[in-house]
């Protein structure tokens, strides 16, 4: 199917490898899809992404179309190049079909090798009992093209036959309700629905492309999947899936196995992640509500996946309305997380927002209620309004990369942090904390605690109401002042030490037990060790 360029404003500031720019050439709440999401203003300035996302499917010419029409356990075309065997239709060359009728229980075959092929579905009702409703066996690349103003239905059985010359079962081909062997493209303003019973609700081998169109798919295992790559623009997606909702799974190319989401309506409920790419995901536009593992009331198990948002290398968010209430972390990378802008609410069982590598916040509104906040190796924060309310640590730098010196730094925006009772921390870093800009205001029984140093260059600094301009290291300080360093500092006594400043620890002595406390929290020291 031909493409043709059109402007689109899609928030999506983010850069592909090259490699994954070369892949891009190979792709040509219920709302209606005819136009973009209000927020979207932003314009990608990558020429790779541009291409991928400003490129259209062109609308078919349905007048000069063959025809097949299904009616009951049958069917009939006005093709040569359509084959029909009882209920199973077979399409055997390229061009453009019109697809409308119900059949019973029976499937569509595309075995077109080499050749483009447009189905244009107009009120088509397709029943498998024992297969994929719409196979995609042959073709370079199937358009399913949803007419407007038509609801269009798939929907398979619970097993599937093997045994015929098109299938698998030690490949589990076909596995999918609408299943595609070559790249797939899923566009038209009409709306498909697709129930399955068997397996997953749609699966393409290659690349998958959903445009401008409504799908509503319940699987009872994993939702969408496009191995290579999954693209989702000015789209309404509603899955509703034991497994996985969007998935992109190709692991051994590590230009492929990514997902790109732009402008798009999203309502997943996963049994598992949300959405899970191999490589990376780049979303930006439109709503997303994301419901993982049960939500964020259930813990998550130890045998399953069931974050929010997941990715190997990288992810990115640039625009958008998200809320995302998941039992595992919402938004996880084993690599790196930015958000340039967009409105999050993130409610999890574990962490709001976790980079292994590094975790980037430049803009946006945040909302996280979390067992921890944000954590990574480094965590960076350069603009945008955030809260926290954690029952951890609100902001972690924990060492996740070997060789690299965990750091939170703040260069700006507006946070809150608000934690809980007990041994938590509101910014808790393994190595250094550094706040040069913004505002951070913290209620916590522990604001700090820091292995490394802990420095305010600029920006303004609330605990518990007061400004401080210093980041005293409340956990080990305070704490150890105020509780372990009484005994340390009353011990001490009978050492003969003397009291230390506020602030700072109690000296050791050779023969006594510990110096005494400096101060009490949160300016007190610890006490000193035992002599």
């Amino acid at each position: 199917m031909k493409n043709t360029t059109k402007a689109l404003a899609v928030i999506i500031s983010a850069f592909l490898a090259a490699g994954a720019l070369t892949s891009c050439s190979k792709t040509a709440k219920n709302t209606s899809t005819e136009t973009s999401a209000e927020t979207t203003e932003a314009v990608i300035t990558d020429e790779g992404v541009l291409e991928l996302l400003n490129s259209a499917s062109e609308i078919p010419d349905i007048e000069n179309a063959a025809t097949i029409t299904l009616s009951g356990n049958s069917a009939s075309s006005s093709s040569e190049a359509v084959t029909v065997s009882g209920s199973e239709i077979t399409v055997k060359s390229g061009g453009t079909y019109v697809v409308s009728g119900t059949l019973t229980d029976g499937r569509i075959i595309v075995d077109a090798q080499g050749e483009e092929v447009v189905l244009v579905l107009n009120n088509a009702d397709i029943t498998c009992s024992y297969s994929s409703p719409l196979y995609i066996y042959k073709s370079s690349q199937t358009a399913v093209y949803l007419q407007a103003g038509t609801e269009n239905t798939l929907s398979d059985g619970e097993s599937y036959n093997y045994s015929d010359s098109y299938s698998s079962e030690a490949d589990e081909e076909p596995n999918a309700c609408l299943y595609s062997k070559s790249d797939l493209v899923i566009s038209g303003s009409g709306t498909l629905t697709v129930n399955a019973n068997y397996n997953n609700g749609i699966t393409g081998k290659d690349t998958l492309r959903i445009e401008n169109c409504t799908l509503n798919v319940n699987a009872k295992n994993h939702g969408i999947n496009g191995k290579d790559n999954l693209t989702v623009k000015t789209a309404t997606v509603n899955v509703n899936a034991n497994g996985d909702a969007l998935r992109s799974t190709n692991d051994t190319d590590t230009t492929l196995g990514y997902i790109v989401i732009a402008d798009s309506a999203l309502n997943l409920t996963a049994g598992e992640d949300g959405i899970q790419a191999e490589t990376y995901v780049k979303i930006g536009g439109g709503t997303a509500n994301i419901k993982s593992g049960g939500g964020s009331s259930v813990t998550a198990s130890d045998e399953t996946s069931s974050k929010g948002i997941k990715a190997v290398s990288e992810i990115v968010i640039d625009g958008g309305t998200y809320n995302i209430d998941s039992s595992d972390d919402a938004i996880h990378s084993n690599g790196t997380v930015t958000v340039n802008s967009g409105d999050l609410t993130l409610t999890t069982g574990d962490d709001g927002i976790h980079g292994d590598s590094q975790v980037t916040v430049s803009g946006g509104n945040i909302n996280i209620t979390a067992h921890e906040g944000i954590e990574g190796t480094l965590v960076t924060i350069n603009d945008g309004t955030i809260n926290i309310s954690a029952s951890d640590d609100g902001i972690n730098a924990a060492q996740k990369v070997t060789g690299v010196t965990p750091t939170v730094e703040i260069n700006g925006g507006d946070i809150t942090i608000t934690m809980g009772q007990g041994d938590t921390d509101a910014i808790d870093s393994n190595g250094n904390i550094t706040v040069n800009g913004g505002t951070v205001n913290i209620t916590a029984q522990s604001p700090f605690d820091y292995d490394g140093q802990g420095v305010i260059n600029g920006g303004t600094v609330y605990v518990n109401g007061t400004q401080t301009t210093t980041l005293t290291n409340q956990f080990a300080g305070g704490m150890g002042g105020g509780m372990m360093g009484g005994f340390g500092g009353m011990q001490g006594e009978q050492g003969n030490a003397p009291a230390a400043p506020d602030g700072q620890n109690g000296q050791n002595t050779q023969n006594g037990q510990g110096g005494q406390r400096g101060g009490t929290p949160p300016q007190g020291g610890r006490g000193g060790f035992h002599g």
